[in-house]
């Protein structure tokens, strides 16, 4: 007997056959709101960044009986991880992207949003409040501004010489963009991470992982150089024993490459390394 035939059975319900055979009626909703809170920068207190009113967001979501129109989902990174504390809203197949969601107020605003838009049964602007949190992480979408935006990456990059990859670290051109020359990186030199994000223990780290990363993307270097240099740097400190840490190691490849490439002098090295070992990373560039 199939779902159809079953007793009961009314077009209206989105019956689905599970992989055991049993057929459940699954809910479809209007809407599903994400909120970052465990990414590589989103509710990082510790980092600087505002925490993520995730209390207000769940008894919001229960209070408003919203649970089969419009699910809620709190986890982990979306993305766009130059800004913090990042919601995304889907409705009606229309996503709405907004940062800097830091207060229990501004998490009232957001369901408000949602409701006006149950109550006209369409996908309507943002509120005034929450506008100038409004942004664009789809490509698919303009920017709310209505700027244009020049941001086009080919999925599969045109073909080139074994000598012409960027990034060095592949023949066809697949890792040469940021996201995919940290993804690209694996063994002694693969990133720390937790639950599959990035972990930055502190300020500095960040920040030092996010310059090696411009430079290269600025053509001052290929990345293999920098990968080499770590992994020889990471080698040597695992044979000499002991504990060690990963971005000690990062910062100190990312200053023997300046030095080789005479991007900065070696007094110039020496005072950078000098300022983020005596407590003044954050000042640094």
């Amino acid at each position: 007997m199939t779902p159809e035939s079953s007793p009961g059975y009314t077009r209206r319900r989105n019956v689905v056959t599970r992989a055991d055979g049993r057929p459940v009626n699954v809910a479809r909703f209007r809407g599903q709101l994400f909120v970052c809170a465990t990414g590589c920068c989103c509710g990082r207190t510790d980092d600087g960044f505002a925490p993520v009113p995730a209390e207000t967001f769940h008894t919001e979501w229960e209070r408003r009986r919203l649970r089969n129109t419009v699910h809620l989902t709190i986890g982990g990174c979306l993305g766009p991880c130059a800004l913090a504390n990042v919601v995304m809203l889907l409705f009606d197949g229309q996503a709405q992207w907004f940062h800097s969601v830091n207060s229990p107020e501004l998490a009232v605003a957001l369901y408000d949003h949602i409701e006006r838009m149950l109550e006209a049964d369409a996908c309507l602007p943002p509120p005034v409040a929450l506008t100038p949190l409004h942004f664009t992480a789809s490509a698919w979408q303009p920017r709310p501004d209505g700027a244009p935006v020049d941001d086009h990456r080919p999925w599969r990059p045109a073909e080139r010489a074994c000598g012409d990859v960027p990034s060095g670290l592949t023949m066809n051109g697949e890792a040469v963009t940021v996201d995919r020359v940290v993804t690209a990186m694996d063994g002694a030199s693969a990133l720390p991470r937790k639950n599959g994000e990035l972990v930055f223990e502190a300020p500095w780290q960040g920040r030092i992982f996010g310059m090696a990363l411009a430079l290269h993307e600025a053509g001052h270097y290929e990345w293999n150089e920098f990968r080499d240099i770590l992994i020889r740097r990471i080698a040597a400190a695992e044979a000499a024993g002991g504990p060690f840490e990963y971005y000690e190691i990062w910062l100190a490849t990312f200053e023997e490459l300046l030095g080789a490439k005479k991007l900065l002098s070696a007094d110039e090295v020496e005072e950078t390394t000098f300022q983020f070992e005596f407590g003044e990373r954050d000042e640094v560039f």
